[in-house]
């Protein structure tokens, strides 16, 4: 592979480009038609483009909005071909929005993500510093896809507080809280054939400043498993975070346990977000 450049684009031909390169990644019904991308491009959006060589073979499209707070970046769709999605260039171009970002003048950057992709996790919560302390049931309607079929498209709500310490320590690297051992989990769980792992039961009075949320640690493999298994996970962990969002929980960290078929979200009252 050679040098990937990431830069911003502007032109109606690399705009067109990113157009193509939409419905090869998804689909024609999810293409952005280039009139609508121009029209944004004019009111605050943002559109990377990963090349390889003179090929476009990645892109992060964003646009203004608002929310509580007043103006926010809405980070919408950011993909890469198949041969290109390795490697952290989904990281590198999000980093590289944070920078278009505070250029602009915005301080956040929102997005969505389902709660049970723990890769998406990985990268939103652990990598990049994001935080959550918003569930949307259902957000997209039924959708006929892959990863989305027979099943609600509940998702979180991601807040990149792009100007925070907490942000800059992700971006450099710095040294992160150390997690005490003996957090809570308020999750029982147990683990089936193939080591799929099975949601029994949460706790809803469970009053720590900290407290571990266990998800699946491979969604998709559940759901090629036992579809009835996927859908008590979403159901089940989709009323434990309403539930703890509503109490004050944010979403500050993603712990892998490699003996485990599973991943947990920490929850925490009393987040700095500065």
């Amino acid at each position: 592979m050679r040098t990937i450049i990431m830069r911003s684009i502007h032109t109606p031909e690399e705009l067109y480009q990113m157009e193509r390169l939409q419905e090869a990644v998804w689909d024609k019904e999810s293409v952005v038609p280039l009139h609508m991308t121009l029209t944004l491009q004019k009111c605050g959006a943002i559109y990377l483009g990963a090349f390889d060589g003179d090929e476009m073979i990645g892109f992060l499209y964003s646009f203004a909005g608002k929310d509580g707070d007043g103006t926010a970046l809405f980070s919408h769709m950011l993909g890469f071909y198949p041969d290109y999605r390795r490697g952290g260039l989904g990281a590198q171009m999000k980093w590289l929005q944070r920078e278009e970002a505070i250029k602009q003048g915005y301080h956040k950057i929102k997005w969505t993500y389902d709660p049970l992709e723990t890769v998406n996790a990985n990268l939103n919560i652990s990598k990049l510093g994001g935080i959550v302390r918003t569930y949307i049931p259902n957000c997209y309607g039924d959708l006929d896809d892959d990863m989305n079929r027979g099943l609600p498209t509940d998702r979180f709500m991601v807040e990149w507080l792009i100007n925070s310490k907490r942000v800059e320590n992700r971006r450099t690297q710095a040294e992160r809280p150390s997690i005490a051992d003996n957090v809570p989990s308020i999750l029982v769980y147990q683990k089936k054939e193939a080591n799929i792992p099975v949601p029994i039961s949460w706790n809803p009075d469970v009053d720590a400043d900290t407290v571990a949320v266990p998800v699946p640690g491979v969604f998709q493999e559940v759901k090629r498993h036992s579809m009835d298994i996927a859908r008590d996970w979403r159901k089940m962990t989709g009323e434990l975070f309403q539930h703890y969002f509503s109490k004050g929980y944010i979403v500050s960290e993603v712990i892998r346990h490699p003996q485990e078929p599973v991943v947990s979200y920490l929850l925490q009252k009393g987040v700095d977000l500065e």
